[in-house]
């Protein structure tokens, strides 16, 4: 997908990732993509060891995060891509709320419009996710959804010199038809649950007419 090179030593892949958990990126480095380690929730380099947000940021709102002190450095030199194959968000209108899975319409991955910051106090390079509002599907259970890159975009994100201000289209929400959308159990709650059951559909009763 991003035509990476791989480093060693990867982490493995995970169906209920969690903050702080390591997590693979896609970024440039010497003008060739690579696929490296990171841990999720940004810790800006200025943080050092204070630990005052010990778990990080693990998302930031693309249309604050230029003036941000924390995200701000980052959006300008330390843009990245999170790949994934889908994403959690829960409607909270029922009782439980709902957990929901978000994937690609065509089964393909998610390229996930990342910010990441060198190590400052672990081992690994720290990275976040930007957010934008939700396009029609995701508004029927919430109000924000992740940024989504178009596969002819993720070349310009990755480029270190690109004009922000020409990137910034690209942080609007993507077409509610690239998306599909289907209820999974309550058991994506647990941090410590895990597998590829976790995808699995389940008949809800808030079903929201969604396919």
């Amino acid at each position: 997908m991003f035509d990476a090179e791989a480093d060693d030593d990867l982490p493995d892949g995970g169906y209920n990732v969690a903050p702080t958990d390591p997590i693979r990126i896609a970024v440039k480095q010497d003008g060739q993509p690579r696929l490296t380690a990171a841990r999720w929730g940004l810790l800006p380099f200025w943080a050092g060891g204070t630990k005052k947000r010990a778990a990080g940021w693990i998302n930031a709102r693309a249309e604050t995060a230029l003036d941000s002190p924390a995200f701000g450095p980052a959006l300008r030199h330390g843009r990245c891509i999170i790949p994934v194959d889908a994403f959690y968000e829960w409607d909270r209108s029922v009782t439980p709320g709902q957990p929901f899975a978000i994937g690609a319409a065509d089964d393909g991955l998610l390229a996930l419009a990342g910010i990441w910051s060198p190590p400052s106090d672990s081992a690994l390079p720290s990275t976040a996710i930007l957010t934008t509002s939700p396009n029609e599907l995701l508004s029927q259970i919430h109000n924000r959804m992740p940024v989504i890159l178009s596969g002819d975009a993720l070349s310009d994100w990755l480029g270190p010199d690109a004009d922000i201000a020409e990137l910034w289209p690209l942080l609007a929400p993507c077409e509610a038809s690239s998306l599909r959308m289907w209820p999974v159990s309550t058991a994506v709650n647990r941090v410590g649950n895990d597998g590829p059951d976790l995808l699995r559909p389940v008949e809800s009763a808030a079903t929201l007419g969604l396919v």
